[in-house]
């Protein structure tokens, strides 16, 4: 199944089911069509048959019915663009990474091996990252996140609603700088010999924007100015449980918008 309309040629995609309860899933063209990791699950990646086919230059080819493509559903999913496929060493940091980056679009995949040390990893970017995620891909270990709101001794964890968690075994207690993200010991971002993927984004003005906000518990909540009118927003409570709650443009068109999902479980 081709889906198309796209306007560029996506390197990762981020794939979910509208009508039914299935995992979320990521494919990038790094790692290649046959390699998902899912948002939802601490679940190692998961291999075999291709379920991308094809990253094409206004979409992408989903294959059979095991990814975006169950017969008869609706699904939908968000897509960025790094560079084209075509990934690069990088020895910026402690650990040489393998990174595909957008500059332009402040965006970039990394995929890397621990060490089980302190460490560094090179992202690629021309700025500090704001938010990044990485993921054991041979093991069954949770996401780890960063937010540049929260600092680098706070991580929040993708596939469950806990809230932020505060160890240094996470990020070394060292912020990113423009040229590398650190890491410290722990098994969900740099044990021994294990291989991880990591997603990096920093703020680019009139393109994409992470902050923080107190909330007020009124209908009409704060204003956030992200200087642009967004086409997806994520929103997760980090004092207390929360899901990870997305909104976007394409499933609810106009304002009001209140067609939700949340990254960290199946549930539409």
């Amino acid at each position: 199944n081709a889906v198309t309309g796209l306007g560029f040629q996506p390197d990762l995609i981020w794939g979910f089911t509208r009508d039914g309860s299935q995992s979320k899933r990521m494919v990038d063209s790094t790692r290649g069509g046959s390699s998902r990791v899912h948002s939802d699950s601490s679940n190692a990646a998961t291999t075999g048959t291709a379920v991308i086919s094809s990253f094409d230059s206004d979409g992408f080819t989903a294959n059979g019915g095991q990814f975006n493509n169950d017969s008869g559903k609706a699904c939908g999913a968000w897509c960025w663009r790094a560079n084209g496929g075509t990934t690069s060493s990088n020895t910026n940091g402690s650990i040489t990474s393998t990174v595909q980056a957008n500059q332009a679009a402040g965006f970039s995949i990394i995929t890397y091996t621990g060490t089980g040390s302190n460490a560094t990893i090179g992202h690629g970017l021309s700025s500090a990252p704001d938010f990044f995620m990485t993921k054991d891909r041979g093991r069954a270990e949770n996401w780890a996140v960063y937010h540049s709101s929260r600092g680098a001794t706070k991580y929040l964890t993708l596939n469950t609603n806990s809230s932020e968690n505060a160890n240094s075994n996470r990020w070394n207690d060292t912020e990113p700088t423009s040229t590398v993200f650190s890491l410290g010991t722990n098994d969900n971002v740099n044990g021994s010999s294990a291989t991880y993927v990591a997603y990096a984004w920093h703020n680019v003005d009139g393109y994409s924007r992470f902050g923080g906000y107190t909330g007020n518990g009124n209908a009409k909540g704060p204003f956030v100015y992200t200087g642009f009118r967004p086409r997806m927003l994520f929103i997760k409570q980090v004092d207390s449980t929360s899901n990870w709650n997305v909104f976007d443009t394409a499933r609810d068109t106009k304002n009001f918008v209140s067609k939700h999902m949340a990254w960290d479980n199946s549930a539409i």
